[in-house]
């Protein structure tokens, strides 16, 4: 019967690609069209890989649009698109999903309050759903900052520093941390000088894109 519902709902409501916009075929339980899911598999994908993080893909081009669109235009539903990408480049990367929970970068109270949501909170619930780990909420922001993009390299890591705090436990835990963009790296280092001066275990990042700056060499 749930079946039944969901197939009239398809014919009703259309699913589309949540990459190029595309129809999906009927009954797909899919988020990306055929077209995309092939160009995902010859892409460079994850784009940025390291020790403790991985990007999905620069911040460029379709997935750019994607992220101002699900960041500033209230398209929540894209969260499920970037879940499933993030689960994918998991798999890609031979990593294995043996965190104790995942995390999201807290938003600052002006840009909740400006969207109504944390753009990273909802990635965070739809990765850890694909990747069957529960999300936390021990990772707080404590402290306004001025918006990162406004500022160069240097005065991005004084404006973050401080900015994070814990409420709750993370010790002895491993932590899948979550965020958008990946820029200098100040904000996803913040939060990991915050996790592991409370104890943390480990912590991986993974972000749904990063930016390419002039003489980026990673």
């Amino acid at each position: 019967m749930i079946k039944l519902f969901e197939n009239i709902l398809d014919i009703i409501y259309p699913k589309s690609c949540g990459l190029c916009g595309g129809l999906l075929e009927f009954g797909s339980e899919n988020v990306l069209c055929r077209d995309c899911n092939q160009r995902l598999e010859k892409a460079d994908f994850p784009f940025r890989s390291g020790s403790d993080g991985i990007s999905l893909f620069p911040y460029s081009g379709e997935i750019r649009k994607r992220i101002i669109e699900f960041k500033y235009d209230g398209r929540t539903g894209l969260c499920s698109l970037f879940g499933f990408l993030m689960a994918e480049a998991f798999k890609k990367s031979g990593l294995t999903a043996d965190f104790d929970e995942v995390l999201p970068v807290p938003a600052s109270k002006k840009g909740f309050r400006a969207r109504g949501y944390n753009q990273a909170e909802l990635m965070a619930k739809e990765a850890g759903k694909y990747l069957n780990i529960p999300i936390g909420s021990e990772l707080v922001r404590i402290k306004e900052t001025r918006p990162q993009n406004k500022l160069d390299r240097d005065k991005r890591a004084e404006n973050i520093k401080g900015a994070f705090g814990i409420s709750g436990s993370v010790g002895n835990k491993k932590i899948l941390l979550i965020d958008d963009i990946y820029t200098t790296g100040s904000t996803i280092n913040e939060c990991k000088k915050t996790l592991m001066s409370a104890g943390a275990e480990s912590i991986f990042y993974i972000t749904a894109a990063k930016t390419v700056l002039r003489n980026d060499s990673k």
